[in-house]
């Protein structure tokens, strides 16, 4: 009896998930597997070739020379413009596709790219290097943001509370698969193979749209024109006009760009230690993908133990503190330890638990909102809001390099801690406003 009682209590307090609502719960966990999967094995590959190229080969640029880890950080002031025309785009195909063509229409979009740049990798150049780096972020980008965008679609707050911890489990699972791939495959399997292999995940992905899509009629989304019904239509602008006149999306657009500027910073570190601390060519992309897999195993510890426990048991607002409070701890001792191990620890638990507790929490933000708000003010948020965050994080990176050099970045640690605090307090503010719009929310019969 006694040992009945234990697995109930452990049931609901990790895996409190009705049983119509398993299979929808399952198929957007394979889903996310599939996404993080793909981008696990692209991001230690883009990351490799452009910091292994220009390490190699430094940028000159307007009378300055930028090595491996600096030419990083121009790259992602590039993907920040290449990713607001995917906002454009993104929010252009949600007026006028439902979300299963729409899946639809951005894994056949990758599908070609994979293909095109499978093909090039043989004798990679700068131009393969830096539009393969966008690639990584353009998937990443308008994946994710999709999938989230789907799942807040087809969950409501009290479901995204419940059952956010397994769908976002299928996202860790798949960092470890895809990040093992290419420790353990890349040196044998080159590139190239890796990259044919990423068309197996978005024919999946496809596969479960549909799937999905025939169990939720109910909530399928219409499409929404603006231009049908006379409003002004720009699709540069409509994602940011939603956001702004909303202090509670505001209040997520501070989440979301304090943590991707202290993010930015960790990663600045994280590169600029190993490209001064690692040579070989696909050693880099392998202590790379090596750090992908710690950030992955702890991420899985704390997606199946403290997300769901933690978001229904004491709320959305008290979830999202843990990063922060992580963060805080690893700035402050890199400031102590600036050594390749401490930043390895402390970008692996940045990562961890960004995408898992973090990640859970943050997407639940969404639910008891519009539909405007979970496709196109999302897909803002996300994609161009991240962006334009990690590029003012980049002008603080090159600068603080610039000024003590790169064997000194641990003293961006302290812009973090300054940083967090804003975090902090935006937190706070969101996570009472979302307990507020739950209490009202309407649960679809």
């Amino acid at each position: 009896m006694a040992k009945k009682s234990i697995i109930e209590s452990i049931r609901k307090n990790f895996f409190d998930i009705k049983k119509k609502e398993w299979p929808n719960v399952i198929m957007m966990s394979l889903f996310f597997f599939m996404v993080i999967a793909t981008f696990w094995v692209l991001k230690p590959l883009k990351r490799g070739l452009l910091v292994n190229f220009y390490q190699e080969h430094p940028l000159q640029l307007l009378g300055t020379s930028f090595a491996g880890a600096e030419v990083e950080q121009l790259a992602k002031v590039v993907n920040m413009l290449v990713v607001y025309v995917i906002v454009v785009v993104f929010t252009l195909l949600s007026r006028k596709l439902q979300r299963q063509h729409l899946n639809l229409t951005l894994n056949l979009f990758f599908a070609g790219l994979f293909i095109l740049f499978a093909s090039l990798m043989n004798n990679p150049g700068p131009a393969t290097s830096w539009s393969f780096y966008v690639l990584g972020d353009m998937f990443n980008s308008a994946m994710v943001t999709f999938f989230w965008a789907y799942s807040n679609d087809i969950f409501t707050s009290d479901q995204a509370k419940r059952t956010y911890g397994i769908v976002g489990l299928g996202g860790i699972i798949g960092g470890i698969v895809g990040s093992t791939v290419v420790v353990g495959y890349v040196n044998q399997l080159g590139r190239p193979t890796l990259l044919y292999l990423c068309l197996i995940p978005l024919a999946v992905m496809i596969a479960i749209g549909y799937y999905v899509n025939s169990r939720t009629k109910d909530t399928e989304r219409p499409s929404q024109d603006p231009c049908a019904e006379g409003k002004r239509c720009s699709a540069i602008f409509e994602g940011a006009d939603i956001v702004f006149k909303s202090k509670y999306l505001i209040s997520i657009v501070g989440i979301i760009a304090l943590y991707e500027m202290v993010s930015n910073i960790v990663d600045f570190q994280l590169s600029a230690t190993i490209a001064s601390s690692i040579s070989g060519d696909l050693d880099k992309d392998a202590y790379f993908g090596f750090v992908g897999q710690i950030t992955s195993i702890i991420s899985l510890a704390v997606q199946l133990f403290l997300t769901s426990f933690v978001m229904k048991r004491y709320g959305v607002g008290i979830a999202l503190l843990f990063l922060p409070i992580a963060i805080t701890l690893g700035s402050v001792g890199f400031l102590v330890i600036p050594s390749l191990l401490f930043v390895t620890i402390m970008s692996a638990s940045d990562n961890s638990l960004n995408y898992s507790i973090n990640q859970s929490a943050k997407e639940a933000l969404y639910t008891p909102t519009e539909q405007d708000v979970k496709y196109k003010a999302k897909a803002f948020i996300d994609m161009f809001v991240q962006r334009f965050a990690k590029v003012l994080a980049v002008v603080l990176n090159l600068a603080v390099a610039a000024w003590v050099g790169l064997e000194h970045v641990r003293w961006l640690s302290i812009a973090c801690l300054i940083i967090l605090v804003f975090w902090i307090l935006a937190v706070r503010y969101a996570g009472r406003k979302f307990e507020e719009k739950a209490d009202v929310e309407e649960v679809p019969v």
